[in-house]
């Protein structure tokens, strides 16, 4: 009965501002202008990649999100540089080469970082490497240097279940470790910034904070991803059951739309964790939009 009390309260509120745009795309829209939405029915973003293993689950599924916003923009502003190129693919199942897959890995970064094969160690080239190009040579992934296996990358959380967010991982001095981190990086190297960068446990891990899916769903209907982390791999949310409680996702391994229950397990493995993010355009883009001579401006070499 609580439940469905908040549903009428909201249900109440979008009705008073009818002649607003609504804040979620609604299922249809009848021709005398009156938008239905259903109860209990999936919501997902707007073409979300869909992209196969790439040299590190971590760095894909932040290539995911990079895609979606490439093509997606988000409050009304371009993010078109995040896949450098040309346009991100929807898929990078099948035949390459995907633009997606050089913003993911580089081959400057396989060739420095991956000789081995997944899972080997102390098969990182001598310095100096490549330019930094890629998610993975930003976030740190397969790097011997930050104790990264190939395959790997690592993650930072606090134990009490609070947010940490990039400017923590500063203050912390775990810059070079942090996958977290080097999203922000990258983001920083294709000409944008973040507005908002963090990890989070979630709430069912019964500490004294944690992400709840009510968040979860709130950044779907806000129009951003959010990387969802389960033991020992990443994968790309975007989209939501509230029906049962479900997250849609992409899981890097196989094509396709797949769901798992907030805090339960996919593939034998436990949700505990989020990565959340927003990126915008810088102020000094923004100018150049304005004036329409948008050029790369900053390159950020690790």
């Amino acid at each position: 009965m609580k439940r469905l009390l908040t549903f009428c309260t909201i249900l109440t509120l979008m009705l008073a501002v009818s002649a607003q745009a609504a804040l979620v795309a609604p299922d249809s829209i009848l021709a005398s202008g009156i938008a239905m939405h259903k109860a209990g029915a999936p919501v997902t973003l707007p073409a979300p990649g869909d992209y196969k293993w790439w040299y590190g689950c971590a760095p894909t599924s932040a290539g995911m999100v990079m895609g979606y916003y490439d093509v997606q923009g988000y409050n009304g502003m371009s993010l078109g540089n995040l896949v450098p190129g040309g346009q991100a693919e929807n898929s990078t199942y099948g035949a390459g080469p995907y633009l997606a897959n050089n913003a993911i890995a580089s081959s400057g970064h396989i060739n420095d970082f991956y000789s081995g094969g997944y899972g080997a160690s102390g098969d990182d080239v001598s310095p100096p490497w490549h330019s930094f190009d890629c998610l993975a040579d930003f976030m740190g992934a397969s790097q011997d240097s930050v104790g990264n296996p190939n395959g790997a990358t690592g993650f930072f959380y606090y134990l009490n279940g609070a947010p940490l967010t990039s400017d923590n991982i500063i203050s912390h001095g775990l810059t070079e470790e942090s996958g977290m981190y080097g999203i922000r990086e990258y983001i920083e190297y294709r000409g944008y910034q973040v507005e908002s960068l963090y990890n989070q446990y979630i709430d069912t891990q019964e500490l004294d904070f944690g992400f709840t899916f009510a968040q979860y769903m709130a950044e779907i209907d806000a129009g951003r991803p959010v990387l969802i982390h389960i033991d020992n791999h990443s994968m790309f949310g975007y989209g939501y059951d509230a029906a049962n409680n479900s997250v849609l996702l992409h899981d890097t391994w196989t094509s396709g739309q797949h769901a798992m229950t907030w805090g339960g397990y996919y593939d034998g493995k436990e949700h505990y964790g989020v990565t959340v993010l927003t990126v915008v355009p810088e102020p000094a883009t923004i100018a150049l939009l304005a004036f329409g001579a948008l050029t790369l401006i900053r390159k950020r070499n690790k």
